[in-house]
């Protein structure tokens, strides 16, 4: 019941096979062409596929330019890029971005921000479950997640997570909350959706979202 409780036994199972193929990957993975975290193929297949690296850098432009929606001289919106608001997004979360060497990014689908990264598997608790997990494929975990942004009142915006997968292995949708609380502990509002997590936005912002490649942020109007 304890594994239940967790995450599934399910969900464990599957990590657990997605292990053994991670520990077994010098005999297959050369015949595969594939994405390794932090490796210089994961920067050459991210420019070439669309995902672009999130950085502090562009976290930074973000800010800046949420910052420079307050002026009253500003547009009704602005864009950023999707890999700048997910660095926003992530800085938000967590203080600080994913280790340079995950090669974070992020890309818009189908008015969806996408976003991959990699999980610490150890923040989802229970070591003596875990702890033969990472034994086979390491403290961290590719991690993928995708959604949309809603704004819950002002100051208060959600990113609704409509898929999430670890290792490749896909969550499924009633059980993305459970995991989100589990390495999210932080606020959950009244109001916010059980597979949101809170992303802070200046209390002018009206709308975020997703579309043709961008990111776009819509400011009250007077």
């Amino acid at each position: 019941m304890g594994c239940l409780r967790r995450l599934g036994c399910l969900l464990l199972l599957a990590i657990v096979a997605g292990g053994t193929l991670w520990v077994t990957s010098s005999r297959w993975l050369p015949l595969l062409p594939g994405w390794v975290p932090g490796s210089a193929s994961a920067r050459a297949i991210a420019t070439d596929s669309g995902w672009v690296l999130v950085t502090p850098a562009g976290a930074t432009r973000a800010e800046h330019a949420l910052t420079a929606l307050r002026e009253p001289s500003a547009r009704v919106y602005t864009t950023v890029s999707p890999a700048e608001f997910a660095g926003y997004v992530l800085m938000d979360l967590s203080g600080r971005l994913p280790p340079e060497g995950d090669s974070t990014a992020a890309i818009v689908v189908e008015n969806q921000l996408r976003v991959r990264t990699s999980l610490d598997i150890r923040a989802l608790g229970g070591q003596d479950v875990w702890g033969f997990v990472s034994d086979l494929i390491g403290t961290r975990a590719p991690l993928v997640f995708t959604g949309t942004f809603d704004i819950v009142r002002p100051g208060i915006a959600e990113f609704r997570v409509t898929e999430l997968s670890i290792h490749g292995l896909q969550v499924p949708g009633p059980m993305i909350p459970r995991l989100l609380r589990r390495v999210d502990s932080g606020l959950h509002p009244s109001g916010m959706a059980a597979n949101a997590l809170l992303v802070n936005v200046p209390a002018y912002v009206a709308d975020v979202r997703a579309s043709s490649g961008k990111i776009l942020i819509y400011k009250s109007e007077p």
